[in-house]
């Protein structure tokens, strides 16, 4: 009984996979609002009625992108920052490594920079606001930022607002500068925005 329930379940997340990677493509492919629902159903192989039986609408799916999208950039970004833990010796070091690693995606990928624009998702917000705990890897990340002496004395929704309102200014200047070049080539913007970072910390 067990693991014929574990097999619909599994079967269940794999559908709802399948739509999740057939509307990532199509996004990328042409647009968000140049997909429908049903190019999304077509291209995942499934019929419409199952679309609804994991989603609300397009929006839903679009904001469930946006958290995967964000969540890999900033889980690399982490792993690759512990690969680097000898070198970052300060928490503001730290903070700037990883901005810079998920910058540095986005311009090497700007199909996914296009897609995401100015909506990067941090993990785990609105459990950190519901039940006072939070995703596993933003749990990770908080109790880093915790540990530093820059964040001593603040509480884990002051140090939550800051970091979210720096990452969010840095992604923000990362696709008009990576995109449109304004208002200068990223190149020229990262020594202005870690120098923020650094004072703002």
């Amino acid at each position: 009984m067990q693991q014929a329930m574990s097999t619909v379940e599994g079967k269940k997340q794999e559908k709802r996979r399948a739509l999740l990677d057939a509307a990532y493509e199509l996004f990328l492919e042409r647009g968000t609002s140049k997909t429908s629902v049903e190019d999304i159903t077509s291209r995942a192989k499934v019929g419409k009625g199952t679309f609804y039986l994991y989603f609300a609408d397009k929006g839903s799916v679009t904001q469930a992108l946006l958290a995967r999208v964000s969540y890999q950039l900033l889980d690399n970004a982490c792993a690759a920052a512990e690969q680097h833990a000898a070198e970052l010796t300060s928490f503001p070091d730290q903070m700037i490594f990883v901005i810079d690693h998920i910058i540095e995606a986005l311009r090497a990928d700007t199909l996914m920079l296009r897609f995401l624009e100015r909506s990067f998702v941090w993990p785990g917000l609105d459990q950190i606001e519901a039940s006072g705990e939070a995703e596993p890897l933003m749990r990770k990340v908080l109790q880093i930022v915790m540990c530093s002496p820059e964040m001593a004395g603040r509480t884990e929704r002051e140090i939550y607002q800051r970091i979210t309102a720096l990452g969010s200014m840095c992604i923000s200047v990362c696709y008009t500068s990576v995109l449109e070049g304004k208002p200068d080539n990223i190149d020229n913007m990262k020594p202005i925005l870690y120098d923020i970072i650094r004072r703002a910390l």
